[in-house]
Protein backbone atom coordinates (compact mmCIF):
# COMPACT_ATOMS: atom_id res chain seq x y z
CA UNK A 1 0.00 0.00 0.00
CA UNK A 2 1.17 3.32 -1.22
CA UNK A 3 1.22 6.16 1.63
CA UNK A 4 -0.51 9.33 0.45
CA UNK A 5 0.34 12.89 0.87
CA UNK A 6 -1.45 15.87 1.14
CA UNK A 7 0.19 19.41 0.43
CA UNK A 8 -2.10 22.14 1.96
CA UNK A 9 -2.30 25.41 0.19
CA UNK A 10 -1.10 27.56 2.43
CA UNK A 11 -2.24 30.59 0.69
CA UNK A 12 0.80 32.72 0.83
CA UNK A 13 1.82 31.78 -2.88
CA UNK A 14 -0.52 34.62 -4.54
CA UNK A 15 0.38 37.26 -1.45
CA UNK A 16 1.76 40.38 -2.97
CA UNK A 17 5.15 41.46 -1.64
CA UNK A 18 4.74 44.54 0.25
CA UNK A 19 6.74 47.58 -1.26
CA UNK A 20 9.52 49.22 1.32
CA UNK A 21 13.01 49.73 2.65
CA UNK A 22 14.20 46.05 3.24
CA UNK A 23 17.79 44.47 4.44
CA UNK A 24 19.81 42.30 2.12
CA UNK A 25 23.12 41.84 3.91
CA UNK A 26 25.00 43.50 6.77
CA UNK A 27 27.63 46.04 5.93
CA UNK A 28 30.50 44.17 6.38
CA UNK A 29 29.01 41.12 4.21
CA UNK A 30 30.29 43.72 1.00
CA UNK A 31 33.74 44.47 0.71
CA UNK A 32 34.81 46.96 -1.59
CA UNK A 33 35.26 45.88 -4.85
CA UNK A 34 32.68 43.29 -4.11
CA UNK A 35 29.97 42.31 -6.20
CA UNK A 36 26.70 39.98 -5.02
CA UNK A 37 24.15 39.08 -7.02
CA UNK A 38 21.04 39.55 -4.41
CA UNK A 39 18.09 37.03 -4.91
CA UNK A 40 14.58 38.20 -3.10
CA UNK A 41 11.52 39.76 -3.93
CA UNK A 42 10.62 37.10 -6.33
CA UNK A 43 13.82 38.64 -8.55
CA UNK A 44 17.28 39.34 -8.45
CA UNK A 45 19.51 42.18 -8.78
CA UNK A 46 23.43 43.12 -8.39
CA UNK A 47 24.73 44.79 -5.43
CA UNK A 48 28.40 46.32 -5.22
CA UNK A 49 30.46 48.73 -3.11
CA UNK A 50 32.73 50.82 -4.60
CA UNK A 51 35.90 52.02 -4.11
CA UNK A 52 34.24 55.00 -2.41
CA UNK A 53 32.66 52.86 0.27
CA UNK A 54 29.43 53.49 -1.48
CA UNK A 55 26.87 50.47 -2.10
CA UNK A 56 25.18 50.57 -5.24
CA UNK A 57 22.80 47.83 -7.23
CA UNK A 58 21.29 47.77 -10.54
CA UNK A 59 19.13 44.68 -12.36
CA UNK A 60 21.20 42.22 -13.53
CA UNK A 61 20.78 41.91 -17.52
CA UNK A 62 23.74 43.80 -18.98
CA UNK A 63 21.04 46.15 -22.23
CA UNK A 64 23.92 45.59 -24.48
CA UNK A 65 24.10 41.65 -25.25
CA UNK A 66 22.38 39.99 -22.14
CA UNK A 67 25.35 38.85 -20.11
CA UNK A 68 23.83 38.51 -16.48
CA UNK A 69 26.44 41.50 -14.89
CA UNK A 70 26.78 39.55 -11.47
CA UNK A 71 28.97 36.60 -13.39
CA UNK A 72 32.80 37.61 -14.08
CA UNK A 73 31.84 41.54 -13.78
CA UNK A 74 34.79 43.87 -12.13
CA UNK A 75 34.34 46.63 -10.03
CA UNK A 76 36.23 49.75 -11.79
CA UNK A 77 36.56 52.56 -9.32
CA UNK A 78 33.40 53.03 -8.63
CA UNK A 79 31.63 51.20 -11.62
CA UNK A 80 30.71 48.07 -12.78
CA UNK A 81 31.58 46.64 -15.82
CA UNK A 82 30.02 43.91 -17.25
CA UNK A 83 32.32 40.73 -18.15
CA UNK A 84 31.19 40.32 -21.59
CA UNK A 85 31.80 43.35 -23.53
CA UNK A 86 33.55 45.49 -20.60
CA UNK A 87 30.61 48.18 -20.63
CA UNK A 88 30.60 49.92 -17.73
CA UNK A 89 27.69 51.20 -15.61
CA UNK A 90 27.64 53.70 -12.69
CA UNK A 91 24.83 53.79 -9.39
CA UNK A 92 22.07 55.19 -11.71
CA UNK A 93 22.46 52.56 -14.45
CA UNK A 94 24.09 54.59 -17.07
CA UNK A 95 26.92 53.74 -19.09
CA UNK A 96 29.85 55.26 -18.53
CA UNK A 97 32.24 53.83 -20.70
CA UNK A 98 32.56 51.34 -23.92
CA UNK A 99 36.38 50.91 -24.61
CA UNK A 100 35.62 50.26 -28.59
CA UNK A 101 33.14 53.15 -29.13
CA UNK A 102 34.81 56.85 -29.05
CA UNK A 103 31.49 57.96 -27.97
CA UNK A 104 28.92 56.56 -25.09
CA UNK A 105 25.66 58.04 -27.29
CA UNK A 106 23.50 60.05 -24.73
CA UNK A 107 20.63 57.78 -24.15
CA UNK A 108 23.06 55.18 -22.79
CA UNK A 109 24.83 57.43 -20.41
CA UNK A 110 20.55 58.13 -18.76
CA UNK A 111 19.82 55.56 -16.77
CA UNK A 112 19.51 52.89 -19.70
CA UNK A 113 19.76 50.04 -16.46
CA UNK A 114 17.35 50.13 -14.14
CA UNK A 115 19.05 50.88 -10.71
CA UNK A 116 17.69 50.01 -6.88
CA UNK A 117 18.04 52.87 -3.92
CA UNK A 118 20.49 51.75 -1.55
CA UNK A 119 21.13 52.96 2.09
CA UNK A 120 23.32 51.82 4.93
CA UNK A 121 22.06 52.37 8.74
CA UNK A 122 23.62 50.69 11.84
CA UNK A 123 25.51 48.39 9.38
CA UNK A 124 22.94 46.99 7.64
CA UNK A 125 22.31 47.48 4.06
CA UNK A 126 18.78 48.34 2.86
CA UNK A 127 17.93 48.37 -1.03
CA UNK A 128 14.02 49.96 -1.41
CA UNK A 129 11.93 47.58 -3.31
CA UNK A 130 8.35 48.81 -5.05
CA UNK A 131 6.59 46.85 -7.95
CA UNK A 132 6.23 49.85 -9.50
CA UNK A 133 9.82 51.57 -9.21
CA UNK A 134 8.53 54.46 -7.31
CA UNK A 135 10.58 56.43 -4.89
CA UNK A 136 10.63 56.17 -1.38
CA UNK A 137 8.34 57.60 0.68
CA UNK A 138 10.46 57.26 4.21
CA UNK A 139 13.93 57.12 5.73
CA UNK A 140 15.44 53.85 7.16
CA UNK A 141 14.77 54.22 11.10
CA UNK A 142 17.99 54.18 13.20
CA UNK A 143 19.10 52.44 16.86
CA UNK A 144 17.30 54.60 19.75
CA UNK A 145 19.73 56.78 21.28
CA UNK A 146 22.37 54.76 24.09
CA UNK A 147 21.41 55.94 27.66
CA UNK A 148 24.24 58.25 29.28
CA UNK A 149 25.56 59.03 25.74
CA UNK A 150 27.40 56.35 25.27
CA UNK A 151 27.79 53.99 22.03
CA UNK A 152 25.26 50.39 21.75
CA UNK A 153 27.65 47.33 22.11
CA UNK A 154 26.61 44.80 18.58
CA UNK A 155 27.00 41.36 20.79
CA UNK A 156 25.36 38.71 18.46
CA UNK A 157 24.13 38.53 14.88
CA UNK A 158 21.48 35.83 13.92
CA UNK A 159 19.41 35.04 10.65
CA UNK A 160 17.42 32.45 9.44
CA UNK A 161 15.72 31.74 5.82
CA UNK A 162 12.07 30.72 6.75
CA UNK A 163 8.71 29.40 4.55
CA UNK A 164 6.54 32.21 5.71
CA UNK A 165 5.34 35.20 4.29
CA UNK A 166 7.05 38.04 5.37
CA UNK A 167 3.54 39.66 6.77
CA UNK A 168 3.04 36.76 9.57
CA UNK A 169 6.36 37.02 10.81
CA UNK A 170 6.00 40.68 12.11
CA UNK A 171 2.37 39.75 12.62
CA UNK A 172 3.53 37.31 15.72
CA UNK A 173 4.26 40.15 17.54
CA UNK A 174 0.65 41.44 17.94
CA UNK A 175 -0.10 37.87 18.92
CA UNK A 176 -0.64 38.31 22.81
CA UNK A 177 -2.10 35.05 22.93
CA UNK A 178 0.25 33.24 21.71
CA UNK A 179 3.22 34.35 24.21
CA UNK A 180 1.57 32.10 27.01
CA UNK A 181 1.29 28.62 24.66
CA UNK A 182 4.24 29.13 22.75
CA UNK A 183 6.93 30.56 24.85
CA UNK A 184 5.50 30.11 28.71
CA UNK A 185 4.92 33.61 29.51
CA UNK A 186 3.05 33.26 32.63
CA UNK A 187 0.17 35.36 30.91
CA UNK A 188 -0.51 37.57 27.77
CA UNK A 189 0.65 40.85 27.95
CA UNK A 190 -0.93 43.87 27.76
CA UNK A 191 0.13 46.41 25.44
CA UNK A 192 -1.07 49.64 23.57
CA UNK A 193 -1.10 49.83 19.90
CA UNK A 194 -0.32 52.79 17.95
CA UNK A 195 -0.05 54.11 13.96
CA UNK A 196 2.01 57.41 12.98
CA UNK A 197 1.74 57.09 9.33
CA UNK A 198 4.38 54.37 8.09
CA UNK A 199 5.47 53.76 11.85
CA UNK A 200 3.75 50.84 14.17
CA UNK A 201 4.79 51.59 17.90
CA UNK A 202 3.93 48.39 20.32
CA UNK A 203 4.69 49.10 24.23
CA UNK A 204 3.83 45.61 26.21
CA UNK A 205 4.04 45.37 29.57
CA UNK A 206 4.46 41.56 30.16
CA UNK A 207 5.28 39.15 32.97
CA UNK A 208 8.27 36.94 32.72
CA UNK A 209 9.87 33.89 34.43
CA UNK A 210 13.14 34.49 36.14
CA UNK A 211 15.47 32.44 38.13
CA UNK A 212 15.34 35.36 41.01
CA UNK A 213 11.64 34.62 40.43
CA UNK A 214 8.38 36.57 38.62
CA UNK A 215 9.32 40.02 36.99
CA UNK A 216 7.73 42.45 35.02
CA UNK A 217 9.11 43.86 31.73
CA UNK A 218 8.63 46.63 29.42
CA UNK A 219 9.13 45.38 25.36
CA UNK A 220 9.26 49.01 23.51
CA UNK A 221 8.94 47.96 19.48
CA UNK A 222 9.18 50.75 16.43
CA UNK A 223 8.43 49.06 13.60
CA UNK A 224 9.15 51.27 10.38
CA UNK A 225 7.40 50.13 7.03
CA UNK A 226 6.93 46.31 6.56
CA UNK A 227 10.84 45.43 6.57
CA UNK A 228 12.29 46.77 9.57
CA UNK A 229 11.44 47.04 13.13
CA UNK A 230 13.79 48.13 16.86
CA UNK A 231 12.69 46.91 19.60
CA UNK A 232 13.75 47.64 23.67
CA UNK A 233 13.58 45.21 26.21
CA UNK A 234 13.79 46.98 29.35
CA UNK A 235 13.36 44.08 32.58
CA UNK A 236 16.39 42.70 34.28
CA UNK A 237 18.64 44.20 31.99
CA UNK A 238 18.49 46.50 28.66
CA UNK A 239 18.66 45.37 25.14
CA UNK A 240 18.15 46.43 21.98
CA UNK A 241 16.75 44.04 19.28
CA UNK A 242 16.92 45.34 15.34
CA UNK A 243 15.49 43.35 13.27
CA UNK A 244 14.62 42.95 9.53
CA UNK A 245 12.77 40.75 7.44
CA UNK A 246 13.01 40.70 3.98
CA UNK A 247 11.03 39.01 1.38
CA UNK A 248 12.72 36.09 -0.96
CA UNK A 249 9.85 35.45 -2.49
CA UNK A 250 6.10 35.55 -1.34
CA UNK A 251 6.09 31.84 0.53
CA UNK A 252 9.75 32.70 1.83
CA UNK A 253 11.36 35.11 4.28
CA UNK A 254 14.83 36.00 5.57
CA UNK A 255 15.07 37.00 9.01
CA UNK A 256 18.30 39.02 10.99
CA UNK A 257 18.73 39.95 14.08
CA UNK A 258 21.15 42.33 15.66
CA UNK A 259 21.07 42.67 19.60
CA UNK A 260 23.08 45.06 21.16
CA UNK A 261 24.00 46.16 25.10
CA UNK A 262 24.41 49.20 26.83
CA UNK A 263 28.27 49.31 27.37
CA UNK A 264 30.25 49.13 30.72
CA UNK A 265 28.59 45.84 31.76
CA UNK A 266 29.96 44.06 34.77
CA UNK A 267 30.65 40.51 34.21
CA UNK A 268 27.06 39.74 35.76
CA UNK A 269 25.24 41.96 34.55
CA UNK A 270 26.65 40.56 31.17
CA UNK A 271 25.80 37.16 31.94
CA UNK A 272 22.38 38.37 33.02
CA UNK A 273 22.05 40.16 29.56
CA UNK A 274 23.08 37.45 27.48
CA UNK A 275 20.96 34.72 29.33
CA UNK A 276 18.24 37.40 28.21
CA UNK A 277 19.16 37.28 24.87
CA UNK A 278 19.45 33.74 24.38
CA UNK A 279 15.88 33.79 25.62
CA UNK A 280 14.97 36.19 22.89
CA UNK A 281 16.62 33.87 20.62
CA UNK A 282 14.83 30.70 21.98
CA UNK A 283 11.25 32.49 21.51
CA UNK A 284 12.04 32.98 17.99
CA UNK A 285 13.20 29.89 17.32
CA UNK A 286 10.32 28.21 18.97
CA UNK A 287 7.82 30.01 16.55
CA UNK A 288 9.27 29.03 13.27
CA UNK A 289 8.37 25.34 13.08
CA UNK A 290 4.92 26.82 13.33
CA UNK A 291 5.31 29.34 10.84
CA UNK A 292 7.22 26.79 8.69
CA UNK A 293 3.80 24.82 8.51
CA UNK A 294 0.83 27.35 9.40
CA UNK A 295 -1.79 28.62 6.30
CA UNK A 296 -2.34 32.44 6.21
CA UNK A 297 -6.50 32.77 7.62
CA UNK A 298 -7.40 35.81 5.46
CA UNK A 299 -10.44 36.20 8.01
CA UNK A 300 -9.36 34.47 11.15
CA UNK A 301 -11.55 33.94 14.05
CA UNK A 302 -10.38 36.32 16.78
CA UNK A 303 -11.57 36.87 20.45
CA UNK A 304 -10.99 39.05 23.01
CA UNK A 305 -7.21 39.05 24.12
CA UNK A 306 -6.02 37.98 20.67
CA UNK A 307 -4.41 41.45 20.31
CA UNK A 308 -4.44 43.86 17.62
CA UNK A 309 -3.98 42.33 14.91
CA UNK A 310 -6.55 43.63 12.93
CA UNK A 311 -5.49 46.99 13.48
CA UNK A 312 -1.67 45.27 12.07
CA UNK A 313 -3.48 44.35 9.04
CA UNK A 314 -5.15 47.40 8.31
CA UNK A 315 -1.89 49.18 8.77
CA UNK A 316 -0.36 46.80 6.67
CA UNK A 317 -2.40 46.25 3.34
CA UNK A 318 -0.70 50.19 2.99
CA UNK A 319 2.38 48.70 1.59
CA UNK A 320 0.15 46.85 -1.69
CA UNK A 321 -1.21 50.10 -2.07
CA UNK A 322 0.69 50.79 -5.35
CA UNK A 323 -1.09 50.90 -8.24
CA UNK A 324 -1.41 54.67 -8.25
CA UNK A 325 2.69 54.61 -7.63
CA UNK A 326 4.01 55.73 -10.79
CA UNK A 327 8.46 55.30 -11.64
CA UNK A 328 10.35 58.38 -10.53
CA UNK A 329 11.32 59.95 -13.74
CA UNK A 330 14.95 60.83 -14.15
Amino acid sequence: MTAQTTVLDRGYADMPIPFGWFAIALSHELSAGEIRTMRYFGTEFVAWRGEDGVVRAVDPVCPHLGAHLGVNSTVIGNDLRCAFHHWSFNGEGGVTDIPYTRLVPPRLRRNCLPAWPVTEADGVIFVWYHPNRAAPKWEVARLPECPDGGEWVLAETHEWVIGIHCQEITENGQDHAHFGAVHGVPKAPAGKFTVDGWVRHNRIVAEMNTPRGPMTGIIDVRATGPGQSIGEYIDVTHVVQSQQVTPIDSEHTHLRWQMYHIPGLSDGRLRVTKARMRDLVRQVNEDIPIWNAKVYMQQPLLVEGDGPMLAYREQYQRYYQYEDDTAEVA
